[in-house]
């Protein structure tokens, strides 16, 4: 019997099926996209994974300044990775008839692990980043400070630009927070002026804010009367250009600049007169470039010649003189105004307007035959039985205001002897008088242009009375040796005549 060597066993065919890694699957699980799930054959629980990092990655993308949401992550982390370590098989996965090195999936798993890690703290910068920025830029420092608070060191040295950028918003949003905190107003605006030269500050509205404190500053002072070098109005146009700046910088900000404006001139109307109309005059003298300045502030027009009135009646009860060049100066701007009548009469009636005088085109014209009504200033025209169709009742009637002063003492006229009186004692048998006459001297403007249309002097006196007329005692009995011509209504009206032709 011949000899035969018996069968081998029978090989076992390879097999193409795999059994998954533990430490794969861990580390699959571990970059939260749900692989060790997909390795494992679980495509509910892997989807279910990623959906949910998905939504937690987010919510931290959005509102990375609230903590739970950064805590649930890391919580969902660790249960993901968990649970993938419980479920995974015990042994290592081998192909059959195939020896894996388990160093080289070692080291797979640490690269991976690492990648994971760089990718999620620049995501974690950007997030942060990202949302500070957003609330910085709407003006809510508070909410930006918040989410720049977790930027670590890890972020430094993984995305050191977006740490780098985080920690000049968050110097720039402390400066905000101060500025918006303070409670001067000049000081508030000083610090929003530090926030807006630094290079860290986004907030477009920094710009009007701090005009409107200014603005509130100037209302805030308590002078009522502004001087052209007054700090009030050096505010004010510290305000006006900060404003300007804005609207050519951030033209978006028009809308927020218009309310600065329009809030500032609704306070004009509860603002002292003699405020608001140094204000108003610094304001229309004013050549913006930016037409949305110059638009909100030409409605106002209307109201300044009101205003200017309205500071001459105040300074009436305070400075007649600088009531009357405060009247002047609303005949010489607004002579058609509706308010000019009241002017002129105020001017007319304090007898300020020969210091002052002033155009008032209501008035007539002095032109043609006379007589003109005058308005007289310096003598009462009664007193010298003037005719009244020489006499003005009304501003609208006078054609000539007439600034008279006299009778002062003239020239020497004539000296003339007399014969003492009995009760007088004469070595002499008479005494010399000299006489003097009186002087007026008349300056008159037509109202209606407010020129001056005649200035002149005249003197009137009658020398040397056949019998002389002098005050006595009952001791003391002595002839003047100077006296005062007399003289008559007719001749103070004959200085007048020429004015009525």
């Amino acid at each position: 019997m011949d000899h035969e060597d018996p069968l081998p066993p029978p090989q076992a065919e390879p097999s193409t099926e795999h059994t998954p890694d533990r430490l794969l699957t861990v580390i699959g699980n571990a970059t939260l996209l749900g692989i060790g799930y997909m390795l494992m054959r679980r495509p509910v629980l892997a989807i279910a994974s990623l959906l949910g990092s998905i939504g937690l990655l987010a919510l931290i993308a959005v509102y990375p300044y609230v903590l739970v949401w950064r805590v649930l992550l890391p919580v969902w982390w660790a249960a993901v990775v968990a649970h993938t370590w419980w479920s995974a098989p015990q042994k290592d996965p081998v192909l059959r008839g195939v020896e894996n090195s388990v160093w080289r999936k070692r080291v797979l798993a640490a690269a991976c692990l690492i990648l994971v890690l760089l990718a999620w703290v620049r995501f974690d910068s950007w997030a942060i980043t990202r949302d500070a920025e957003v609330a910085h830029a709407d003006g809510d420092c508070d909410r930006a400070v918040a989410s720049l608070r977790w930027l670590g060191a890890a972020h430094g040295v993984v995305h050191s630009s977006v740490a780098s950028r985080g920690e000049e918003e968050r110097e720039a949003c402390e400066l905000l927070i101060d500025a918006l905190d303070t409670l001067g107003r000049p000081a508030a605006a000083e610090k929003l002026e530090a926030y807006l030269d630094h290079p860290g500050s986004l907030w477009d509205g920094a710009g009007p804010e701090r005009a409107g404190l200014l603005l509130e500053a100037v209302m805030d002072s308590n002078d009522e009367v502004l001087e052209d070098d007054d700090p009030a109005l050096a505010t004010m146009e510290d305000a006006f250009a900060q404003l300007s700046v804005t609207l050519q910088s951030t033209p978006g900000q028009s809308e927020r600049v218009g309310e600065v404006v329009e809030s500032f001139l609704a306070a004009l109307v509860e603002a002292p007169p003699c405020r608001t109309k140094e204000i108003d005059t610094w304001l229309f003298a004013q050549t913006w470039e930016e037409p949305e300045l110059t638009e909100m502030v030409a409605p106002e027009a209307d109201q300044v010649p009101i205003r200017m009135f309205g500071c001459a009646d105040e300074l009436g009860s305070t400075s007649v003189e600088a009531a009357y060049a405060a009247y002047q100066e609303f005949l010489t701007v607004h002579p058609e105004h509706a308010l000019a009548t009241k002017a002129a009469e105020s001017l007319l009636s304090d007898g300020g307007y020969c210091e002052y005088p002033a155009a008032y085109p209501g008035a007539p014209a002095y032109e043609g035959g006379g007589p003109h009504a005058m308005w007289t200033v310096g003598i009462d025209p009664d007193e010298y039985d003037f005719p009244g169709s020489w006499q003005a009742e009304t501003t609208d009637e006078t054609v000539l205001v007439v600034c008279a002063e006299g009778p002062e003492r003239g020239s020497l006229q004539q000296t003339c002897a007399y014969e003492p009186g009995e009760s007088q004692l004469e070595p002499r048998g008479f005494v010399e008088v000299d006489f003097y006459a009186s002087e007026f001297t008349v300056e008159a403007y037509e109202l209606r242009s407010g020129e001056l249309v005649a200035d002149y002097s005249a003197e009137v006196g009658d020398p040397c009375p056949g019998v002389l007329e002098y005050g006595s005692s009952p001791y003391l009995d002595i002839v003047p040796d100077e006296y005062d011509s007399d003289y008559s209504d007719a001749d103070v009206r004959a200085i007048f005549d020429r004015l009525m032709d």
